[in-house]
């Protein structure tokens, strides 16, 4: 090989090298910004849809004819907590978290938006629907958690009859969990 050969070998083994490191650079960019985007997306306990993604996703099911919108808050937690520490309670938020997504289909939003409370949307439901899908998901819980006496209070609502918006539907759907919990706790009122 004559030396202008071996200079310009010598300068593709660089920038296949540079090429390389670059690329792996990007990659490691690339799954870097993934991360960050899941964490500002998701509750880390959960895996769910944190308040803020799930308020930017709901605006996608306003474009379908119904949902409903369930807001959730699981019954005597604090003892639990209280009781038999935060690990506990943290052991019943991600079972609870795997309770919905095994009651729901792929379409459906499901969020942690603090502490013990969750708000689902099931995607083209009706009220007797929505009804017989929460009344599975808050007999599971009572099941689940029977020795701890946890229990899952729901209100829920129909979008568009109960409201036009998000602000309205949340109301609604609060007021009515607020009922359950007056009357008894670990039911459903939709």
């Amino acid at each position: 090989m004559n030396q202008e050969n071996i200079k310009i070998q010598l300068l593709l083994n660089i920038l296949d090298e540079v090429t390389s490191r670059f690329d792996d650079l990007f990659e490691l960019k690339e799954k870097l910004l993934a991360e960050t985007n899941y964490k500002a997306t998701h509750d880390l306990l959960t895996g769910l849809y944190n308040r803020e993604a799930f308020e930017k996703e709901i605006e996608l099911f306003f474009n379908d004819k119904n949902f409903c919108l369930a807001f959730i808050d699981l019954d005597n937690f604090k003892y639990v907590n209280d009781t038999f520490g935060h690990n506990k309670g943290d052991e019943i938020l991600v079972k609870t978290a795997k309770i919905m997504r095994n009651n729901l289909k792929g379409k459906d939003l499901i969020s942690r938006i603090g502490g013990d409370e969750f708000i689902i949307v099931i995607k083209d439901c009706h009220k007797e629907c929505a009804k017989n899908i929460l009344d599975d998901f808050e007999t599971a819980i009572k099941k689940e958690f029977k020795e701890f006496e946890v229990s899952a209070s729901i209100g829920a609502v129909i979008y568009p009859s109960d409201g036009k918006d998000l602000k309205a539907l949340l109301k609604k759907a609060d007021k009515k969990m607020y009922k359950v919990k007056e009357s008894g706790k670990g039911r459903v009122l939709i």
